[in-house]
C-alpha cells in the first residue's frame, strides 16, 4: 500500500484497506522458498500524532517451500498479525520512516513474513532425528570408527 501524507491526511480514522501485494521479486533469493501466492493484507490505519501513524495489519500468503531433507516441495501456509509505527520522525524507534513524503507497507509486509517464515519445513512422513547418525551400542557411527585411532 502506497499513500502520500497529503492522502493519508483527508482519510477519517481509523482507515481499512485491503490489497494483494506482490512480494515474488523481494523472496526470490532465498533458496528455500520454491514460489509463493499474492500476500492478501487488511490494513487499519490509525493516526498516532503529526506524521506519524499505527498500522495493525492481516496478512495470508501460501509458500511451497523445500523440505529440508528430502528437497521435496512443501505446502506452507503463513497467516499472522503485526503492527508497525510509520512516521516522518526519525528519533522513534523500531519504525519505518514515511520517505519522500509517502507511506509504502511493502518493506514492513516483507519483513513480518520472513519473520514468520520457518526456519525449515519437513515433508509429510520425514523427520530428523539426532541420535540416528549413531551406532547404539558405542555412540560412534561405523563409517568414522577408524578415525578415532588417528587421536
Amino acid at each position: 500500500m502506497r499513500l502520500t501524507l497529503a492522502q493519508l491526511h483527508k482519510l477519517s480514522m481509523p482507515y481499512k484497506i485491503t490489497e494483494n501485494l506482490d512480494l515474488s521479486e523481494e523472496l526470490t533469493g532465498f533458496e528455500d522458498i520454491k514460489s509463493l501466492s499474492e500476500v492478501l493484507v487488511e490494513y487499519e490505519i490509525h493516526e498516532r500524532g503529526l506524521d506519524t501513524y499505527w498500522i495493525s495489519f492481516r496478512f495470508k500468503v501460501d509458500l511451497v517451500m523445500q523440505c529440508a531433507i528430502t528437497l521435496q516441495d512443501v505446502p506452507y501456509t503463513i497467516s499472522a498479525e503485526a503492527e508497525e509505527i510509520f512516521t516522518t520522525d526519525d528519533t522513534i524507534e523500531d519504525s519505518f520512516i514515511i520517505a519522500d513524503q509517502t507511506l509504502d507497507t511493502k518493506e514492513a509486509v516483507l519483513t513480518n513474513v520472513l519473520i514468520h517464515k520457518p526456519m525449515t519445513v519437513y515433508a509429510d512422513g520425514v523427520s530428523f532425528e539426532e541420535d540416528s547418525f549413531e551406532d547404539e551400542d558405542d555412540g560412534i557411527n561405523p563409517a568414522f570408527a577408524k578415525l578415532k585411532d588417528l587421536l
